[in-house]
């Protein structure tokens, strides 16, 4: 999900934006009962410990709901401050403040690093968190975890598949891809049979599709080493592998420029004038919400693969729970975060009621979650390859401290090679320059490769 879950930059409708910000997705209350430590209250139902949470999650109210009913001893208020940015800055002004904010907060996993690097998200297992590795998906584990640290509990994730319009590829003549080298052959098809249709859209502010092609390829294009050394290689052999992929197609025509979440951009896919997007899995829930007349029209297939025979695939978008270190009640905050996300009445509410995809390996394990048939995509078993991506994510992928920089340059840098039409490895470069400058403004120490 998205916001996607990076509050993800999105220019859509209101209906569309509200769907794609689920994807992609005052101060800590005074305690109604006793403390039992540093981070632990034992409240009881007739005199409950209070605890505050942040979310922009439009229903989330029902499943708090749910836990308290499960939980009498704590009372969760629930406050929305803010979507993305305009949360994590008041986050941000309470942790400078000592003071003044919640006591868990919903968080993009791409905010969660530099929000644990500065102090202000409390080590989940110190606070009964310590199963989390073995509770939820290893793809969705590294992402909120810093060595035996743990800095929230996973909520929801993207595994990278590509939803693809049926009608066009039948018209084409030509199979759905399985590898990128496929996805090529299958573009010159399309064009040829159609000039005003293209196999997908390249948007010049979207970092997230470089992000998730450079997980895919194990590519590392940054790498922190303890809290200040930073490593830079926008310029490996991987991450100009995914470049010249698609400066050729982009130079060839192929693609067109669209800008995601945009009235244009869903008018495209409508009308199947963009034949794939590769996506996190919750690309399902904007399509459904947004698309209901291509019901039948669309299915979804695993993630192009680089070699035949490989399996690697990544993710786009996904959120987590965190426990701020300024809580005085953080035992009651981690119970709570645990429970809605690991509850197997709570996945169901958020599955049900907000259409995330559950990241335990209990609910991945579930036949009649798997095999559900989906009747937007003609029937077919979805999760299935979901769950088939899922398993083969690359783990080592990690997000930086000040990843929200170097995202809001991308645009600047490579996408002005998308619009230009030239050199994407000139704009790796440009990028990678660019983030650089700012990590050695902000007091890294900065090598580039």
């Amino acid at each position: 999900m998205i916001t996607t879950t990076r509050a993800r930059r999105l220019t859509a409708p209101a209906a569309a934006l509200a769907l794609l910000a689920l994807a992609a997705c005052g101060g800590s209350s005074t305690d109604g009962g006793s403390d039992g430590g540093d981070g632990g209250p034992t409240g009881t139902a007739d005199d409950p410990v209070e605890i505050t949470f942040w979310s922009w999650l439009p229903d989330i109210q029902k499943t708090i709901d749910l836990f308290e009913q499960a939980h009498p001893e704590i009372d969760v208020t629930l406050e929305n401050v803010g979507v993305g940015t305009d949360q994590y800055t008041k986050i941000q002004n309470a942790a400078d403040a000592g003071s003044g904010g919640p006591d868990v907060a919903h968080m993009t996993y791409d905010a969660i690093p530099s929000f644990a690097l500065t102090g202000a998200l409390a080590d989940l297992t110190q606070y009964g968190g310590e199963d989390i590795p073995d509770t939820f998906l290893p793809a969705v584990v590294g992402l909120v975890q810093q060595g035996d640290a743990v800095y929230g509990v996973p909520q929801d994730f993207g595994p990278g598949v590509m939803y693809y319009r049926t009608d066009v590829f039948e018209a084409a003549g030509v199979e759905v891809p399985t590898t990128w080298a496929e996805y090529a052959t299958a573009a010159e098809a399309i064009k040829a049979s159609d000039p005003n249709r293209y196999i997908t859209y390249l948007d010049p502010g979207l970092a997230d599709a470089a992000y998730m092609g450079l997980w895919q390829l194990d590519a590392a294009p940054w790498t922190l080493d303890g809290e200040s050394d930073l490593a830079l290689d926008l310029n490996s052999d991987r991450a100009l592998q995914w470049a010249d992929y698609w400066d050729g197609l982009n130079q060839a025509g192929l693609t067109i420029e669209s800008v995601q979440g945009s009235d244009e951009w869903f008018k495209q896919l409508g009308d199947g004038q963009i034949a794939t997007w590769v996506v996190g899995a919750w690309g399902l829930q904007a399509l459904t919400g947004v698309l209901p007349q291509n019901e039948g029209l669309w299915r979804v297939a695993p993630m192009p693969v680089w070699d035949e025979g490989d399996t690697a695939t990544s993710q786009f978008g996904g959120s987590g729970t965190v426990v701020l270190e300024q809580s005085e009640h953080k035992d009651a905050a981690t119970t709570f975060a645990l429970w809605m996300n690991s509850d197997p009445t709570a996945v169901e509410s958020l599955k049900n009621d907000q259409g995330l995809l559950p990241t335990t390996n209990a609910a991945w394990e579930d036949p009649a979650f798997l095999d559900e048939e989906i009747a937007y995509l003609g029937g077919q078993q979805a999760r299935q390859v979901f769950a088939e991506s899922a398993r083969n994510s690359v783990t080592t992928w990690r997000w930086l401290p000040f990843q929200p920089y170097v995202g809001s340059v991308y645009k600047d840098t490579v996408g002005q090679a998308i619009s230009g039409r030239t050199s994407l490895a000139d704009g790796f470069a440009a990028w990678q320059d660019r983030v650089a400058e700012y990590a050695e403004q902000q007091g890294f120490t900065v090598t580039t490769d």
